[in-house]
């Protein structure tokens, strides 16, 4: 709701501060008194236009701020935290526009500046304006569907529809570029019936080229590599490090069988350390032995084949010549060769993928169609329930001879969309015998006003912005009629904050909080628009002047009484 709104010099108005209170306020004042400056300073702080005829007479610059406490699931406070302009769990946001003579305007949410059109998007959500120059969610055919579609609660059948729309549409699509290619389909067919001979002949391998290298690398260096182990091999025969070890070995052996240690015990620590000597002996000649096997059959393992080289050469050349005409790295012409043969045999068959394709399309539009229909027939019996609730509103609002209808119209496939197929407008006919129109083209402006109030009644428990505001919705009725208004603007302020501006004593008395709209002449020169907030005897004095005109009688403040009474 809007709990604070505070104004500095925009157009007749010098400085108002005011805090806005829950439920219906009403708004009265005399003819220019400035009643419709607040709403075009309400506008202008929400990313209205920035005219600098907005700023007062004499003043450098104008400035507008209000302040809403909102819920926490609120769409603009979800808009606000995706961008960083409100913490979490915070839910007071302050907009503040300033627009001066030397500069452009600029609009801050919370202290952070903000675009006009972020601005304006958040207006949408916080202000509904109801008037004869302003356009709401109810008088734009473009959104008459959202509207019925939140009344009738069909959330879950649109996202199903959306999704069996988004299904059909890609399946579509496909079919739709499978038929595009049968044009070219003899030119592809030819091409890959190219490529698969060729890669028949060539038949690569996985990654048989980056193998292939490592070969070729190990043929080139082959004559250095069996020089050095040839020389490695000649190494170890020269040396006679097993001959050394084995005398070494005898001498041990020699040591070990003297008396003094036949009875000697196993921990002696000299038999012990003969002992230890023997065994490494024995230890290094097994491993020269096997090192001595291991050289020669290293040698063996390598040898010198030009012819082997030559062929590996060539096969390397084929596949990077094939790889560099295909566009791909030669370790991946496998794949290629792979998909060659799928692609081949998909044109082979085109036909029959073409008609598996269309099968597929068909299927998906036969599901959107279930969803859509089953929406439809949502919309057309919630259509005639909203119809029949405005119309029941009408005649109390002086249109007893005006029909009220929502209006759905099937449209083909072709222009069918992910939120169904149906064209839906909201309708009046404001005559008998007149044909039905667009709210906007066949109502007046009065007419209109009270369109609107019996459709927001009727659509009070919908998603809808924080403030409603109405101007004169009773303009061209008195009296009862008048009475109704109040009494409807009044029951959309249970769960809603509302803003009337009214010339009507009846509106002005129903209303939970009055403001009063003056104007003065400072210096015979300046005008000066102020508001008050109207209480007590004061409020009642002003119902019974707009009861009377100038002069207030003493059967206008009766009237005045009655009225305030049967509003409380």
């Amino acid at each position: 709701m809007l709990i604070a709104f505070s104004v500095r010099d925009f157009v007749l108005i010098d400085s108002l501060d005011i805090d806005v209170c829950r439920g219906f306020t009403s708004v009265t004042g005399e003819t220019g008194a400035g009643k419709s400056i607040m709403l075009d300073a309400l506008r202008f702080v929400l990313g209205g236009k920035a005219d600098k005829r907005f700023i007062r007479q004499g003043a450098e610059r104008t400035s507008v701020s209000v302040s809403f406490q909102l819920q926490t699931d609120h769409p603009a406070i979800t808009e606000l935290e995706e961008r960083g302009l409100v913490e979490d769990g915070d839910t007071l946001v302050t907009f503040r526009r300033l627009l001066s003579h030397s500069g452009p305007s600029r609009i801050y949410a919370n202290d952070q500046i903000i675009s006009a059109d972020f601005a304006s998007q958040l207006g949408h959500d916080l202000v509904e304006i109801h008037g004869q120059h302003d356009g709401s969610a109810l008088l734009n055919p473009k959104l008459h569907g959202d509207v019925l579609d939140q009344f009738a609660k069909a959330e879950t059948l649109l996202k199903r529809v959306s999704k069996a729309y988004s299904d059909w549409a890609d399946k579509r699509e496909a079919c739709d570029a499978l038929k595009a290619r049968q044009q070219s389909q003899d030119a592809e067919l030819a091409q890959y019936e190219y490529m698969l001979e060729e890669l028949d002949k060539l038949s690569p391998g996985e990654e048989e080229a980056s193998r292939l290298t490592l070969e070729r690398a190990m043929l080139l260096n082959s004559q250095k590599l069996i020089e050095f182990v040839t020389e490695a091999e000649d190494a170890v025969n020269r040396s006679d490090a097993a001959s050394t070890f084995g005398v070494a070995a005898r001498h041990i052996d020699r040591a070990m069988r003297l008396p003094e240690f036949q009875d000697a015990p196993e921990d002696n620590p000299q038999l012990a350390a003969l002992t230890q000597a023997q065994d490494a002996i024995e230890r290094a000649l097994i491993e020269l032995n096997e090192a001595s096997i291991a050289v020669e059959s290293a040698r063996a393992s390598f040898h010198h084949d030009p012819e082997t080289l030559e062929q590996v050469e060539q096969r390397l050349f084929s596949l990077r010549a094939a790889g560099r005409k295909y566009n791909v790295d030669p370790d991946e012409l496998a794949a290629l060769h792979t998909e060659a043969r799928q692609k081949l045999n998909e044109l082979q068959d085109f036909d029959g993928v073409i008609a598996e394709a269309e099968r597929r399309q068909k299927e998906a539009e036969t599901a959107y169609r279930e969803q859509a229909d089953k929406l439809s027939a949502l919309r057309k019996s919630s259509g005639e329930q909203l119809s029949a609730l405005v119309q029941a509103e009408l005649p109390p609002l002086k249109l007893e001879h005006a029909k009220f209808r929502v209006k759905l119209e099937t449209l083909d496939m072709a222009q069918a969309g992910p939120h169904g197929q149906d064209k839906i407008l909201f309708e009046v006919q404001t005559n008998p015998g007149a044909p039905f129109g667009a709210l906007n083209q066949i109502a007046s402006g009065g007419e209109l006003a009270r369109f609107t109030l019996a459709l927001r009644v009727c659509l009070a428990n919908i998603q809808s912005a924080a403030l409603l505001v109405f101007d004169e919705a009773d303009q061209g009725v008195g009296g009862a009629v008048a009475a109704a208004v109040g009494e409807r603007l009044g029951r959309l302020a249970d769960d809603r904050q509302v803003l009337a501006i009214t010339h009507s004593p009846q509106v002005a008395a129903s209303g939970h909080q009055h403001w009063h709209i003056t104007k003065r002449i400072d210096d015979g020169e300046t005008t000066v628009s102020q508001m008050n907030i109207l209480t007590g005897e004061a409020r009642l004095e002003e119902v019974a002047r707009m009861l009377s005109g100038s002069e207030i009688t003493k059967e206008a403040r009766a009237a005045a009484e009655r009225l305030m009474a049967e509003a409380v």
